[in-house]
């Protein structure tokens, strides 16, 4: 269920990335978001084999984990050439969705490792 807990913390990456308060993390966090395309596809395929050997028990996380690598590997269509207001609207709406998926994918994990 790591992975899970890990697919979420980069989710809200873009949380704390906004927070004033850790502007001395902004070059720390600006590296990892190179990262989440990767990580993403790492999750979908642990996901789906975390699927496919629990069954029935894992459907609850490999479910969230196929959303969050989703997510994370939606991150590609950033790197598309736009201006930079479409990106900053861009940002805006991803971050809609990548902060519920984050909360969720944390406890999901959080979840399977009690279970």
């Amino acid at each position: 269920m790591e992975f899970l807990i890990l697919g979420g913390l980069i989710l809200i990456m873009d949380l704390l990335k906004r927070w004033k308060a850790l502007s001395a993390m902004k070059k720390s966090l600006d590296a990892l978001i190179a990262l989440k395309i990767p990580f993403g596809i790492v999750i979908i395929l642990t996901s789906i084999g975390f699927w496919g050997a629990h069954g029935a028990a894992g459907t609850f996380q490999g479910i969230i984990g196929i959303i969050a690598g989703a997510v994370l590997i939606f991150d590609l269509l950033k790197l598309i050439p736009k201006t930079e207001e479409s990106k900053k609207q861009m940002d805006n709406a991803m971050s809609a969705v990548t902060i519920p998926v984050g909360v969720l994918a944390i406890v999901a994990g959080v979840i399977g490792l009690f279970m």
